[in-house]
């Protein structure tokens, strides 16, 4: 058959208890014996297709039904599957069909899956698009040897069939029944060969099953352990789409949920949903690691009947206080679940950066945190462990590692001596290496955007918006005179994350 199940094996029972299959969604055979593996009496000769009852031939011609029971030459290939073969001849004039009864009528609106294996012993003489199977409610007779002229459900569609003598091809597909078809016709309803181009056709696993998906009741486990079996497989499937967007036929659920299918045919998109819940649904959490002098409460979630610890103890809570494995088992009539979790100590982190700064003017301050059992970070992602410290701001770092992380801060203050911009009075621009230049410089918390110079008439001798942020006491290009100069700074000043924009002026005295 084209289709098998699994046989029970009684090696398999203890494995059963956590691996649990589903409901099958294989739809029932509607074509009995259609393998050709049953039979009355042994075929001893050609035209004997009433020996694999229920089959029976629909017309006057003489189809063939064959066995290993009783060798013959006549058998020219190898069954699909099993012991049983069909054979129809078909010549100017001459149509073989088989006929057969159905398990049971068929559902109207619902979609079938109709297949069968065939073989042709000349490959060029099949007129292609000609073989199928037609259903109906009552038997298709005929009292003469022709082609039947109704229109099949299913037919053979491809443009070419076979392309090999005596080799298996599935053909096949679906329809949608109208409702009370008992009987099946299969033969040739299309086209019969012309003169001197007869052919055989063998024909084996012949089958009919409805297209439908049914993935169960909603059910429930025992526990973690257990594993449940969903199989969404329907004749004729194209297409498989599960809900976490897996594709196989085949789902294992592992734990408790809502789980549900699509599945695509030609015919017909079908889905289902299914709940699975577990009776004993519980969790000590992931393998973890305390500080040492930490406890930890472990607790089965899920109401049971009896609990026991490693330990013996009976509680549904149990406290972590050293390192070890530790394991429950929680039982219900009929249910038994455990679950296991390794905990490990270890040294908690230290960390110190210091006491708050006070710094002044332009003071800078490296930073060295001091710290052990653990990795060390700077929480606004600065990337060297020592800090240049050169604004008032608070800083915070942090150390890490598996049983906590710890948070230290140190604030820096350039507030206690004021924070100002200093401007030299004088400078005397003659190359001498000494005090050539006018330039102005602040504490860690200034930052200078920008520089201008002006002669006494209010005429820019001098401007920049970007470092340096110095005048060499020159006007395009040529020494300006010994004189009283004006100069104007704008700056940001950034003091505990509050950033404002100031300016100031003032005067200065060139001297050569």
């Amino acid at each position: 058959m084209p289709y098998s199940r699994n046989a029970y094996h009684p090696g398999w029972l203890l494995i059963l208890t956590l691996w649990l299959s589903g409901h099958s969604a294989y739809a029932q055979e509607l074509i009995p014996n259609g393998g050709f593996e049953k039979y009355t009496t042994c075929p001893y000769q050609d035209n004997l297709l009433s020996e694999a009852a229920p089959w029976y031939n629909p017309n006057r011609a003489t189809p063939d039904f064959y066995h290993r029971c009783l060798p013959t030459n006549q058998m020219q290939l190898p069954p699909h599957s099993g012991q049983g073969i069909g054979r129809l001849f078909m010549d100017q004039g001459w149509a073989e069909y088989f006929g057969t009864p159905l398990v049971s009528p068929l559902i109207a609106g619902e979609a079938y899956q109709f297949e069968m294996a065939l073989a042709a012993d000349s490959p060029n003489r099949y007129p292609s698009r000609s073989f199928g199977a037609y259903f109906s409610a009552q038997r298709l007779t005929s009292t003469d040897k022709i082609l039947f002229t109704v229109k099949p459900q299913v037919y053979d569609s491809q443009v070419k069939t076979f392309t090999k003598p005596l080799t298996w091809e599935i053909i096949g597909g679906c329809f949608v029944a109208k409702g009370g078809e008992q009987f099946a016709t299969i033969g040739n309803f299309n086209e019969l060969p012309p003169f001197l181009s007869s052919y055989y056709l063998f024909a084996d696993d012949i089958s009919l099953k409805q297209i439908k998906l049914n993935l169960g009741n909603d059910t429930t486990l025992c526990g973690r352990a257990s594993r449940y079996r969903l199989s969404a497989r329907t004749p004729g499937a194209t297409d498989y789409r599960w809900s976490d967007g897996s594709t196989d036929s085949v789902f294992v659920v592992k734990r408790p949920g809502k789980y549900w299918v699509t599945v695509k045919t030609p015919c017909k998109v079908l889905s289902d949903t299914i709940v699975v819940k577990y009776r004993l649904d519980f969790s000590l959490g992931n393998d973890t690691t305390l500080c040492t002098g930490a406890t930890l409460a472990l607790s089965v979630s899920t109401p049971a009947s009896g609990y026991n610890w490693q330990d013996g103890s009976t509680k549904r809570e149990f406290t972590v206080r050293q390192p070890g494995t530790y394991r429950v088992s929680a039982t219900e009539p009929g249910c038994s679940a455990s679950d296991t979790i390794v905990i490990r100590y270890i040294e908690p982190p230290r960390l110190s950066l210091g006491p708050p700064l006070e710094l002044c003017g332009a003071e800078t301050h490296v930073l060295r945190p001091v710290f052990a059992q653990g990795k060390f970070s700077w929480v606004d992602g600065y990337p060297a462990t020592d800090r240049l410290i050169t604004s008032s701001n608070t800083y915070y770092g942090q150390i890490v590692n598996d049983c906590m992380t710890l948070i230290d801060s140190v604030k820096a203050d350039y507030g206690e001596c004021g924070c100002v911009l200093y401007t030299p009075d004088l400078f005397t621009p003659n190359n001498d290496g000494v005090n050539d230049w006018f330039e102005p410089f602040a504490c860690g918390d200034i930052t200078i955007t920008g520089l201008s110079v002006f002669n006494r008439w209010g005429e820019v001798l001098y401007q920049t918006q970007t470092a340096p942020f110095r005048w060499d006491g020159a006007y395009r290009n040529q020494p300006c005179d010994t004189d009283i100069y004006a100069w104007a700074i704008t700056y940001q000043l950034n003091q505990q994350g509050r950033i404002s924009n100031k300016r100031k002026q003032g005067l200065l005295r060139l001297a050569r």
